[in-house]
């Protein structure tokens, strides 16, 4: 049975075993019983003053170590713990009669164990030779809470409740919670209930959180949850490790008895983060959020809670658990908003959220390019080229610590799909100037794909003779029918054909209407009829007008010899061809080549 109990001054719990010091054959005289009813709050000054003076003025040797304990005692009484450890010191000193040897060996378990550290099992205690010590009952107790024992805890709180009153109401009002909690944790209820009257002698602490906590464990383990859900939201509106302790205790008790659902259970969790922090409590309270949530589906709340974790606590055990969990919970996640199983507006949160807590990672920047190539997939151009470049920038960092983390062909695919969400989004200019300010991929394949890309997006950025200039080996249908464009744009109608005629070649299923017509009007004013006649000959397949592919046919038929008196007819004729070949570019456009 863990008694774990929030303590303030004990930080921790239980187990058994008093005294420090080594573990001797020997038998060790039990010290003199505390006398710490001497000292009072009234006469703290006086007492100090005079303790102090006497060690001071106390020679050095044994009378020196006499005096060094009475001040030391004192500090104790008053629960002083930093300043009687000081006058204490770590060591035994020298030349102790056997009596003060003991009563030195108890002093410092007793800040050990005030100090929620305690003194291991079997160091001293329990023994045959301190059974009969008057003190035995109380600090064996104490400490069994400091270390766990609940058997110690169990034979021993009867005799602690009977010898505390002894001691000064300081000391006291310091220990009564963590006896209280003793009791209630092995379920001595007769004197749990003689215990929490205790607490009427102290009104000040009877009105902080820990008195209500404590009635609100009595009530939950009396099968009582109403009292108890009241007494815990009593105690929660303080700002102590027991107003913690009440929070969490308010979500246990409210999931398991259906008072709470799973989305209040994670609100009061964050809150409770919120409220106390930097100890074991703010860390339950992160693994009870990350359970909630990993256990409800909620794989962001739990991501999150691991992610404070890791800040928070990364010495911790914990910490290990979180990294564990987070690197599936991670994978599970982006994996399905890649795939679509979850909504655009959850992923885009969720990856907002987690971002803060997960970017520094070495393996979240790949994460984060599934939540981008899913933004770009959808349609949401500018957020995928943000996200794109966010990526590029983490990565650059990692670059400058370490050159080969990332590769070149990794920043320059980045930069390509950054550019190509520009470019979707119509924003050809930036991209042309993401790729030109870009490292080029060092894969000849990679290469090629983003030359490709840079000479579209340089294009339609009106920069015809830059794109025309970028160098692209393996040419795609969409290449060469750009380059084709291009070389119309500017007019050059022999290079024109030679585009169009390559893309016929290569892809003439893939010869649209309006390709057909490029190629008619550049060969025509190139003065290749030959191509020109190729093209009228199959054009009604291509542009759907029979008609107007005949006129075209037979203006472009080989005509007969000339005489010179026919010859400005002829002139007119090629006019007329020209003029008829331009209304079929126009008609076919229309049509949507």
């Amino acid at each position: 049975m863990e008694l774990r109990s929030g303590f303030p001054l004990m930080g921790g719990v239980l187990a058994l075993c008093l005294l420090c010091g080594p573990a001797a054959a020997e038998a060790i005289p039990a010290p003199p019983p505390f006398d710490f009813a001497q000292y009072t709050q009234a006469g703290f000054l006086a007492d100090r003053d005079a303790l102090t003076a006497g060690f001071a003025a106390a020679e050095p040797g044994p009378s020196r170590a006499v005096a060094r304990l009475n001040l030391a005692e004192f500090y104790l009484a008053h629960v002083m713990l930093p300043e009687g450890r000081s006058v204490l010191g770590d060591e035994m000193p020298d030349g102790l009669l056997p009596a003060e040897q003991a009563r030195w060996r108890a002093i410092a378990a007793g800040f050990d164990i005030m100090e929620g550290v305690g003194v291991p099992t079997g160091t001293l205690l329990p023994n045959a030779d301190w059974a009969n010590w008057q003190d035995y009952h109380l600090w064996a107790a104490l400490n069994a809470i400091t270390q766990g024992g609940a058997e110690e805890l169990e034979g021993n709180l009867a005799g602690a409740a009977d010898r505390l009153p002894a001691y000064p109401p300081v000391f006291v009002e310091a220990c009564l919670p963590a006896l209280l909690e003793g009791a209630i944790a092995v379920k001595q209820w007769a004197l749990a209930e003689r215990l929490s009257r205790d607490f009427d002698n102290y009104p000040e602490l009877k009105a902080q959180p820990v008195y209500s906590f404590l009635i609100g464990r009595v009530a939950e383990q009396s099968h009582h949850p109403e009292k108890a859900y009241a007494a815990y939201r009593e105690a929660a509106k303080g700002r102590d490790r027991y107003a913690q302790r009440a929070r969490l205790a308010l979500v246990d008790l409210g999931l398991a008895k259906g008072a709470l659902t799973t989305d209040q259970g994670l609100s009061m969790l964050a809150e409770a983060n919120l409220a106390w922090r930097g100890d074991r409590f703010d860390l339950q309270a992160l693994e009870q959020r990350a359970h909630l949530g990993e256990k409800s589906g909620r794989d962001v709340e739990a991501l999150i809670a691991y992610g404070e974790i890791l800040t928070r606590f990364p010495d911790r055990p914990q910490a290990r658990t979180a990294a564990e969990a987070a690197d599936r919970l991670l994978k599970a996640f982006y994996a399905k908003g890649a795939a679509g199983k979850i909504s655009l507006t959850a992923f885009t949160e969720g990856h907002q959220r987690l971002e803060p807590y997960y970017e520094a990672r070495a393996d979240f920047q790949a994460y984060a390019e599934q939540f981008a190539d899913r933004l770009l997939e959808l349609g949401a151009t500018t957020q995928a080229s943000s996200e794109y470049r966010k990526i590029r920038e983490a990565l650059s960092v990692q670059r400058k610590d370490n050159p080969e983390a990332v590769s070149q062909d990794r920043m320059a695919y980045l930069a390509l799909r950054e550019a190509e969400a520009l470019a979707r989004g119509g924003q050809f200019a930036r991209a042309a100037k993401v790729l030109g300010a870009s490292e080029r991929p060092a894969d000849a394949q990679e290469l090629n794909q983003f030359n490709a890309l840079q000479a579209r997006v340089l294009a339609e950025a009106g920069k015809t003779d830059a794109a025309l200039d970028t160098k692209v080996t393996a040419q795609s249908i969409d290449h060469l029918r750009l380059q084709a464009q291009l070389h119309w744009k500017k007019g050059d109608w022999s290079a024109a054909t030679r585009s169009y005629r390559a893309l016929w070649k290569t892809a003439s299923g893939d010869f649209s209407e309006t390709d057909a017509v490029q190629l008619l009007l550049a060969a025509y004013r190139s003065g290749d009829l030959t191509t020109a006649r190729s093209v009228a000959e199959v054009f009604p397949r291509l542009a759907g007008r029979e008609d107007l592919n005949k006129l075209v046919a037979s203006l472009l038929a080989e005509p007969a010899k000339l005489t010179p008196l026919m010859d400005a007819a002829a002139r007119d004729r090629l006019r007329n061809a020209g003029d008829a070949i331009e209304m079929v570019g126009a008609e076919a456009k229309r049509a949507g080549g």
